[in-house]
C-alpha cells in the first residue's frame, strides 16, 4: 500500500505522509504500554453476607474472592487525557520528584473533601485552619502554608486505609474521587472487606435490656445493599504512568480480624478500653473483617531512572501483634523484593509500636509475663536485693528514655531491651541481589531541620529520636504518640551509611508535616503525612 501511495504522490508529500504514519504508529504502540483502566469484580451484598457466615469459602465464591484480593484497580485515565508530570527543579537538587505518604485513616475518610482541598486548593485550605492554633500572618500560619505547598507538589502520593463503597464514607470510591480531583493516575489494592453483621443486616442492635430491638439504631447502621462494597485498602497516585501493579496478601497472619473482632471483650479488655476513653479520648469499636494486611508493588514509568522504572512498595503491617510478628511480615516482603534492579521506595505504615495493641485478657497477660525474661529479671532483683525498688525504677526509666521515639537505639537483651531494634536492623542489613542497600544516611545539609544521624535524610528527626507520625485524640505529653510511618529508599550504596557514595535518587529533606494536620479545625487523620525529595542527578550540595 505504501508503495502504491508513493507512486501517486510527489516526493515531498510522500515524505510528510510517511512521517505522520510513523508518528501515529509510535504514539499508538507507546500508549498500549499502559493499561487505561481495569478493576476487579466486587463481591455482591449477598456474597458479603455469605462471607460473614463462612470467611473461607470454597467453590465459585472462593475463586471470586481470591481474584478480587489479587486484582488491583489500575487507572491511567489521567495520562490518556494528556496529564504529564511537571519538570521540577531546585537550585540544590536539580531535577527531582517529590513523594508523599499518608495513612489517611479509615475512620476519618469522611474528610475526603478536606483532604482534596489540602492537595489542590491553597485558598480552600486556608479555610480549614483553626485560627486559635495558628493566627493568620503568624509564624505558625506561614509554616503550615509552607508544609501544605510541599505536600501539594507531590508527584507520587502513597496512601493507606482507603475506602471503596463503605457506608461511613457515603459509599464513595475514595481512590477514584481523589485521583480525578488531582488529575493523577492511580491504583488501588484491596486489603480487607468489612463484613460487620450490623452493616450487612445480619444482626440487630438491642437496648440495654438486651431483649428489645432498637429499630432506629439498627436501620441507621445497616448498609445500602445496592451501594455497599465494603473494600478497605491501599492506593498509589502518580503523575507518572503506571506500568505494572501486583497486590500480595501477607502470608503471615498474626491477628485474625474476623475471629478476634467477633469475640466479646472480657473484663480486663473493658477496663483497658475505658481507661483509653477517659485518659486519651480513644474509641474502641468493633470492625469484623476478612482478609489481612497487604504489600503492594507499583512500577511507574519514570524516564531518566535505570530501566526508566521506579518501584513503590506500599507497606501496611499489622498493628495488633508483637514487634516480633511484624518482623516476620517484613522479612516476607524483603524476600520478594530481592531481585529488583532499579530504584525502590519502600514506604507506608509499618505500625512500628513497641507493644501489642490487640485486645487483652488475663490469660494473655499471664502468658506474656511468663515469656518475658525482663519480667523475671525484675523479679530476681526484687527478691535478692534490698535496693530493688530503686534499681528497677532506674532501669525502667533509663530504658524508656533510651528507646523513646528511637527504634535505632541499642538493644541490650533482658537488661535494656529495645523491641523495635531488630526490625530496623533487618532493613539496615538488607541487600538486594545487585548489592544495593536502603539509604540510612543522615547529613545535616540534606535533612529538613539540619539534624544529622541515621535516616535523617529520609525521615525527620525530632528533639529525641524521630518526629512522631501518629497520635491519639488527646496524648499526654509523649504518651499516646508514636512514629509508625517510615520511608526507605534503595540506593546504589553497598554501605547504607557511606557518605562518600552517590546521592543521585537518594532521599533528601524527609519531613513529617505534623503542624499541617494538627492545626486544622478537624485533623484529616490521626496519622501525619511524610514527604521526601528524590533528585534525578547528583545534587549540588556540599558535604
Amino acid at each position: 500500500m505504501v508503495q502504491a501511495i508513493k507512486g501517486k504522490l510527489p516526493p515531498k508529500r510522500y515524505f510528510i505522509l510517511t512521517i505522520a504514519v510513523l508518528a501515529f504508529l509510535i504514539a499508538f504502540f507507546y500508549s498500549r504500554r499502559f493499561i487505561r483502566y481495569q478493576e476487579p469484580t466486587f463481591l455482591t451484598f449477598h456474597e458479603l453476607q455469605k462471607l460473614y457466615k463462612n470467611p473461607h469459602p470454597g467453590g465459585l465464591l472462593g475463586l471470586k474472592l481470591a481474584r478480587f484480593e489479587t486484582t488491583p484497580i489500575i487507572s491511567n485515565e489521567a495520562y490518556f487525557e494528556g496529564a504529564r508530570p511537571p519538570q521540577r527543579t531546585d537550585p540544590k537538587l536539580g531535577p527531582y520528584l517529590n513523594l508523599a505518604s499518608w495513612n489517611i485513616g479509615e475512620e476519618e475518610l469522611f474528610h475526603l473533601k478536606d483532604t482534596i482541598k489540602v492537595f489542590s486548593s491553597p485558598d480552600q485550605f486556608r479555610s480549614l485552619i483553626d485560627s486559635s492554633k495558628a493566627a493568620e500572618g503568624s509564624p505558625q500560619y506561614k509554616e503550615i502554608l509552607r508544609q501544605r505547598e510541599r505536600l501539594a507538589h507531590a508527584d507520587i502520593i502513597v496512601l493507606q486505609e482507603v475506602n471503596v463503597g463503605v457506608k461511613r464514607s457515603e459509599y464513595r470510591d475514595e481512590a477514584k474521587d481523589f485521583a480525578q480531583a488531582l488529575k493523577m493516575n492511580y491504583t488501588f489494592g484491596d486489603e480487607q472487606l468489612e463484613i460487620d453483621p450490623v452493616l450487612l443486616g445480619l444482626e440487630k442492635i438491642y437496648y440495654k435490656d438486651g431483649v428489645t430491638v432498637d429499630k432506629e439504631a439498627t436501620a441507621l447502621y445497616a448498609a445500602d445493599p445496592t451501594r455497599y462494597k465494603g473494600a478497605l485498602g491501599n492506593a498509589v497516585f502518580s503523575r507518572y504512568p503506571i506500568k505494572k501493579v501486583r497486590v500480595f496478601q501477607l502470608k503471615h497472619v498474626p491477628y485474625d480480624w474476623y475471629a478476634a473482632q467477633k469475640e466479646k471483650p472480657g473484663f480486663i479488655e473493658k477496663v483497658r478500653e475505658k481507661g483509653g476513653e477517659i485518659l486519651l479520648e480513644t474509641e474502641f469499636t468493633r470492625s469484623v473483617r476478612v482478609g489481612t494486611q497487604i504489600y503492594f508493588r507499583v512500577d511507574l514509568d519514570v524516564p531518566g531512572l535505570p530501566e526508566n522504572t521506579l518501584t513503590v512498595i506500599n507497606i501496611h503491617l499489622e498493628i495488633n501483634c508483637t514487634p516480633k510478628e511484624r518482623e516476620v511480615q517484613l522479612a516476607e516482603i524483603l524476600s520478594y523484593m530481592k531481585g529488583i534492579k532499579h530504584p525502590v521506595v519502600m514506604v507506608g505504615d509499618y505500625n512500628a509500636a513497641p507493644d501489642d495493641l490487640s485486645s487483652t485478657s488475663v490469660k494473655r497477660i499471664v502468658v506474656r509475663t511468663i515469656k518475658d525474661p525482663t519480667t523475671w529479671l525484675s523479679a530476681a532483683v526484687t527478691y535478692l536485693l534490698p535496693q530493688a525498688l530503686i534499681i528497677n525504677t532506674t532501669r525502667f526509666a533509663g530504658n524508656f528514655t533510651k528507646n523513646l521515639q528511637d527504634p535505632l537505639a541499642s538493644d541490650i537483651s533482658v537488661i535494656f531491651p529495645n523491641p523495635l531494634h531488630a526490625l530496623f536492623a533487618m532493613i539496615q542489613n538488607y541487600r538486594f541481589k545487585d548489592g544495593g542497600a536502603f539509604d540510612f544516611r543522615g547529613d545535616s545539609g540534606r535533612s529538613i531541620n539540619g539534624k544529622g544521624g541515621a535516616l535523617a535524610n529520609s525521615n525527620e528527626r525530632g528533639f529525641k529520636g524521630f518526629k512522631t507520625t501518629w497520635r491519639v485524640q488527646r496524648p499526654i505529653s509523649f504518651i499516646g504518640k508514636y512514629r509508625l510511618d517510615w520511608v526507605f529508599v534503595k540506593s546504589a550504596l553497598k554501605d547504607p551509611y557511606d557518605k562518600t557514595g552517590p546521592y543521585r535518587f537518594a532521599p533528601h529533606f524527609g519531613e513529617t508535616l505534623e503542624e499541617l494536620n494538627t492545626s486544622l479545625k478537624q485533623p484529616i487523620s490521626d496519622h501525619h503525612p511524610n514527604v521526601v525529595d528524590l533528585p534525578f542527578n547528583e545534587p549540588k550540595i556540599k558535604p
